[in-house]
């Protein structure tokens, strides 16, 4: 046993080809008990265990707590509050938060103080049906009371699961600032928010034909919709008019048959001018609708005819707006089914009903034909089904007359990549509804509301009463102002969930107690966040803001893709296609996915690449070995100052080099291009660095006396790299950056550190020219070397170039790559 750091100083003698005596190298390691100990450590990096003690470092250090009386200039996120209605997270969700937080870590390292808190959206209508699928739960055998406590039983699990995962990726939160969508915090927030918006007229109550979940059995707004392609049939209906004359329509939707309330052509249609004010008789049903032009009717759609009712779509509604004289029929009910004003159709599903018509027509000599198509129908995004147009009673928020305020907030908005903000004002100039916020459904932030039972008026809660549960809480009046009655009901419906997630960055800011502090911190400075829900969280929260402060909610928007599988497609949970990250960590660290993380520019998509993977555990490890490398040379000494005067060739050369690496990154860093940041930093360490100046100053580290001033040039560089890496590599920067620097440096931690700055020297072009020439001729002899199989450590004795390298350079070059005897061809 006694001889085995004798064996392993041997090994690394070989190894890093140390050419000086063995008694010599022992000498000056006498200088420090600490050298000796980092000399003898073993050379594999434990990835497992050292990420583990660098989490534990940072949160008992609190290195990412947000200082409140910081005098640094802010910068606070609107994070995006994740549904916690998961059992598992997947690569798709590591793609999007570490790319904001690389920008983090970044603004961090810039002098900022960051504020950067954690929400879980655990509220509303996916909670609940997540809660419903998981347990099995028919709502109908179940009170109210329980299935809330099972919802928040089961939040809490999830925001747990988000938790432990950001925290094994080392994303930078302050954990100290949380919150959940549904607790008290919020609740009281988004009640201030619908009082503050009724008592400006912008929230109202009507009944109208409401967009309608038959399977969650909810109104949804617009921006919960998703545009699908189904395959269909179009049937071909034929008519009688009261001239006796047949008239054919086309349907996609024939069991609405029942519920028709008008029947259109385009008024330049010369087929059917005979027919124009004439009753047409509806088969099966009997009814007698008068044939009316309508302009928006499409001549080469189906016969050129075109049926409507209420409600099958949007267009039946817009019809109906045009055409306000025509009777409607509600047809179709809350779960699906047909109302008894659909006759014999009566209880019938809506597929069912739809089949059994298509038959009775057929028996009836009504039905021409059947064209199977391929049609766009609009989903509900939770549950994938049909939505359908139901009159109800629904809360909403005037937005409409407001379109053209909303594009301009767009055009302030600091956008990151800038094409996204045409997502925002295609999503604004499409708007046809305004907001409806209210949701039948059990899970859900209350709207502090009573109505009197004797005159129906609308008693609102006070704001210092807030929050309220009017299914708890009685009104804070004993009587009805307007009737005296003492009687009063519950509003039973709760707020869209998005009437909460639209106030994230309040919410956020109120997390700090003090006034002029949260006026510091809202506006938020970022929103990152996935370009799917533009059109949700990010328009409905500039809305808010509009709305409520008159001004944006954050000054910029970080737009992310979506993180795909290795075929492509975009990983979910319903396909079954995800990579679950502990997984993935486990086996590469978390550095390693990280690493993946940067593979695509920002808004673009991203395929999960295992080989990226292992690209990034790769760099971690070449991060330790130089680390390693460079310690065995400093000694424990300190080469935190450089005298930059009489620099050798080489040595300018990397700083050059170093000084555009960093010009470049801290530009790309600054526009979030972190991918391009990152491929600028990849290249100096791998190429320029590793690859070239390690090898070009071991002699001047191997002779007898080395030389002070590469080792002062291999500090200052390679701590450079650390600093330019941790954004994105914070485990391994940290893990290096603590074995030396630190004792030098003093901060506690490379994460609140200085971001690197170019250093100053004197560098004429024509000495970049000149020894760009001596770096090629070094290529070009080891290209020799590797075409004929001789060893890059093994001495040639003569080569001729072509290259016309000074011959200053000669010793240089024949000490980089060991020749003995070097010519340029005349």
């Amino acid at each position: 046993m006694a001889l085995k750091p004798l064996a392993d100083l041997l090994k690394w003698k070989k190894r890093f080809n140390f050419q000086l005596t063995l008694s010599g190298f022992l000498i000056r390691m006498k200088t420090s008990l600490r050298c000796i100990f980092l000399f003898f450590m073993a050379q594999n990096y434990n990835i497992k265990e050292r990420e583990e003690y660098w989490r534990q470092f940072w949160q008992d250090n609190e290195i990412y707590k947000f200082d409140e009386k910081s005098q640094k200039p802010f910068y606070s996120l609107d994070t995006p509050p994740p549904y916690v209605s998961a059992d598992h997270l997947h690569v798709g969700h590591i793609m999007s938060y570490s790319q904001a937080e690389f920008i983090v870590r970044f603004k961090r390292m810039n002098g900022f103080e960051i504020f950067y808190p954690m929400g879980f959206d655990d509220n509303g209508l996916p909670t609940e049906r997540f809660v419903e699928k998981k347990y099995k739960i028919d709502k109908a055998k179940i009170s109210r009371s329980e299935f809330i406590k099972t919802c928040l039983a089961e939040t809490k699990t999830g925001a747990e699961t988000y938790k432990k995962l950001w925290t094994l990726l080392g994303i930078s939160v302050d954990w100290s600032k949380t919150y959940s969508t549904i607790n008290e915090h919020c609740r009281k927030i988004s009640q201030w928010s619908f009082l503050d918006l009724y008592s400006k007229g912008r929230i109202y109550k009507a009944k109208k034909p409401t967009l309608w979940c038959t399977t969650c059995q909810t109104a949804i707004a617009q921006a919960d919709l998703e545009a699908e392609e189904k395959e269909s049939q179009l049937v071909y209906i034929k008519a009688k008019a009261e001239t006796g004359e047949e008239l054919v329509f086309a349907t996609t939707r024939p069991e609405l048959l029942p519920a028709c309330m008008g029947i259109s052509v385009h008024p330049d249609d010369a087929r059917y001018k005979n027919l124009i004010g004439k009753k047409i008789i509806m088969p099966l049903t009997g009814a007698e609708i008068i044939l009316t032009t309508d302009e928006a009717t499409d001549i080469n759609f189906g016969s050129g005819v075109v049926y409507y009712c209420s409600y099958g779509g949007g267009e039946c509604i817009e019809w109906l707006s045009r055409h306000p004289k025509a009777k409607t029929v509600n047809l179709i009910l809350a779960g699906g089914k047909i109302s008894d004003e659909g006759g014999k159709y009566a209880g019938q599903k809506i597929l069912a009903a739809r089949q059994n018509i298509i038959a009775d027509l057929e028996k009836a000599g009504a039905l021409e034909k059947i064209e199977p198509i391929k049609h766009t129908v609009h989903v509900h995004e939770r549950c994938q089904t049909d939505v359908e147009y139901i009159e109800t009673e629904q809360w909403f928020i005037k937005l409409l007359d407001k379109k053209e305020e909303l594009l301009k907030r767009g055009k302030e908005l600091r956008w990151y990549p800038g094409w996204m903000a045409q997502n925002y004002e295609n999503w604004v100039s499409g708007l046809k509804w305004d907001w409806c916020i209210s949701r039948q459904r059990y899970y859900g932030v209350p709207f502090p509301i009573w109505y009197c039972q004797k005159c129906g008026e609308i008693i609102l809660a006070a704001e210092k009463d807030l929050p309220v549960d009017p299914s708890e809480n009685s009104p804070g009046v004993k009587t009805c102002p307007k009737c005296g009655g003492s009687e009063f009901a519950a509003e039973t419906d709760v707020m869209d969930t998005w009437m909460t997630s639209s106030l994230t960055p309040v919410i956020a800011s109120r997390l700090v107690a003090d006034e002029n502090l949260q006026k510091k911190l809202y506006p938020m400075s970022l929103r990152p966040q996935a370009f799917e829900i533009i059109r949700t969280w990010l328009f409905y929260t500039v809305a808010k803001s509009h709305l409520h402060d008159n001004h944006l909610p954050f000054i910029e928007a970080m737009i992310s893709g979506h993180g795909l599988d290795e075929q492509g497609r975009k990983i979910s949970k319903r396909l079954g296609n995800y990579v679950i990250p502990d997984k993935i960590v486990d086996q590469y660290g978390a550095d390693a996915l990280r690493y993946w993380a940067t593979g695509a520019n920002l808004g673009e998509n991203l395929r999960y690449n295992e080989n990226e993977v292992k690209k990034g555990k790769r760099t971690v490890t070449k991060l330790y070995n130089a680390g390693q490398f460079c310690f065995s040379h400093f000694l424990s000494k300190n080469y935190s100052k450089l005298e930059v005067k009489n620099l050798p060739a080489e040595d300018k050369w990397v700083l050059n080099h170093l000084n555009q690496t960093i010009a470049k990154a801290t530009k790309f860093y600054n526009e979030y291009q972190y991918a391009k940041a990152k491929n600028e930093i990849d290249e100096f360490f791998w190429n320029i660095f590793a690859d070239n100046y390690l090898e070009f100053i071991k002699h001047r580290l191997y002779q007898d006396t080395p030389d002070e001033t590469a080792k002062a040039v291999l500090y200052q560089v390679f701590l450079a790299i650390l600093k330019m890496y941790a954004p994105t590599l914070p485990f391994i920067t940290e893990e290096v950056y603590q074995q030396y620097f630190k004792e030098f440096e003093k901060d506690k931690s490379i994460h609140v550190s200085e971001w690197p700055k170019e250093i100053e020297f004197e560098l004429a072009e024509i000495e970049i020219a000149e020894f760009n020439l001596a770096v090629t001729v070094i290529a070009e002899i080891r290209k020799y070397k590797s075409e004929n199989q001789i060893s890059l450590g093994k001495t040639i004795e003569n080569f001729e170039t072509e290259i016309s390298v000074s011959e200053k350079y000669f010793d240089f070059i024949k000490s980089a790559v060991r020749v003995e005897n070097l010519a340029v061809k005349k």
